[in-house]
């Protein structure tokens, strides 16, 4: 809901279909958290850190708090994590919503359903309901701040994870209606400036999160566009998307931000989507400082 296509047709070829992703991905976050030194280490949003060099941030830092929504894929990262007796460091799991808002917003979005009269309707309550809720963003139990906190892949995500939530009850309230959450141009709007903001006052948020001194490492689709197979190791595409509220990752940063790295690369995602072969995506990865350092 919040892509917009650019124009010019991408035509990818695939010889060699290797997840370049998660060898930058690790090789990224490895040169972020040796820039961090010590202290501890936050993962937002680590799923099952398949794209986290997670040991070496456990024999760098004295702990590290790792957080996901997917209370499975959080299992899989804490048996990973415990298998290493070597490391340093503690690891602490929390199983919760980056945002806070889903928590909020699914009992109201019920009552919205169930006394809506038309489709339409429940989706302008819908769109009045995010625009109005603040997030109430993750902290640890112990406001601990951190030196290193790797945002990898989530960005993007916090929109969507919330957006399912209402469009699942939508869905349920209006089964036959499912098209209007594509076609209905209000919600549509009131997604794309809920999904905005969200990642606005997230960039926000890492500023506290961080100590002194404190190194982020933030990545993103930026760009999409989904592959329909022409041959054996050629593939067509509509056009490239953008996921994000521009095409650079780095205009999110604030003016005090100081950008140390910047890095890009594609990513071919294999998974059948209707006539569809899989995604392309175009990666960029940002290691910054959110605090100006003084000398």
């Amino acid at each position: 809901m919040s892509m917009f296509r650019l124009s010019g047709p991408p035509i990818p070829t695939a010889s060699i279909i290797e997840d370049t992703h998660i060898l930058s991905s690790l090789e990224m976050i490895a040169e972020a958290a040796i820039l961090a030194g010590s202290g501890c280490a936050a993962v937002l949003g680590c799923g099952a850190c398949t794209e986290i060099p997670i040991r070496q941030l456990g024999e760098r830092f004295n702990r590290v708090d790792l957080v996901d929504l997917d209370s499975a894929r959080l299992k899989v990262a804490g048996a990973q994590c415990r298998q290493w007796k070597e490391t340093k460091a503690t690891f602490a799991f929390y199983h919760a919503d980056l945002t806070g808002l889903i928590s909020q917003l699914e009992p109201l979005a019920h009552d919205i359903a169930a006394s809506a009269a038309t489709p339409s309707a429940c989706l302008d309550d819908f769109g009045q309901l995010l625009t109005s809720t603040t997030p109430s963003f993750w902290r640890s139990p112990d406001e601990q701040t951190y030196s290193l906190v790797v945002c990898s892949a989530i960005l993007t995500q916090l929109q969507a994870t919330v957006r399912r939530q209402l469009e699942n009850i939508f869905s349920q309230r209006f089964p036959a209606a499912r098209s209007e959450l594509s076609a209905y141009e209000p919600w549509r709007k009131s997604l794309w400036n809920f999904a905005r903001r969200l990642e606005e006052t997230f960039i926000d948020h890492l500023e506290p999160l961080s100590a002194p001194g404190a190194i982020v490492y933030l990545s993103d689709t930026v760009q999409v566009c989904w592959l329909v197979q022409s041959g054996i190791q050629t593939f067509t595409t509509e056009g490239t998307w953008i996921a994000t509220r521009t095409s650079r990752l780095a205009d999110y940063l604030r003016p005090w931000n100081r950008i140390i790295a910047q890095r890009q690369w594609s990513w071919f995602r294999r998974e059948q989507e209707g006539v569809y072969w899989g995604r392309l995506y175009g990666v960029q990865a940002i290691v910054y400082r959110p605090h100006e350092v003084r000398a």
